[in-house]
């Protein structure tokens, strides 16, 4: 069981690494970040961000909902 979470987990890291990665790219529009003005790199940063940021509050709503769901008990 713990090599099938430790294999979602770094599946799940590639793949995010690799959206991300992606969302920049297209974010910024260029082709060569070496010749890229940086306007465009402080955008593609910008949009990143906020993506990041979305899917951030997106994950912790769903916790929340299903922590909400499974009815978790209190200490006492």
């Amino acid at each position: 069981m713990s090599g099938l979470l430790s294999l979602s987990r770094n599946l799940g890291l590639i793949t995010g690494a690799s959206v991300i990665g992606a969302v920049f790219a297209l974010a910024s529009a260029a082709t060569d970040l070496a010749t890229t003005v940086p306007e465009a790199v402080a955008t593609g940063m910008r949009i990143t961000f906020a993506v990041a940021a979305v899917l951030l509050v997106v994950a912790l709503a769903i916790a929340l909902a299903s922590r909400d769901r499974r009815g978790v008990a209190t200490a006492s």
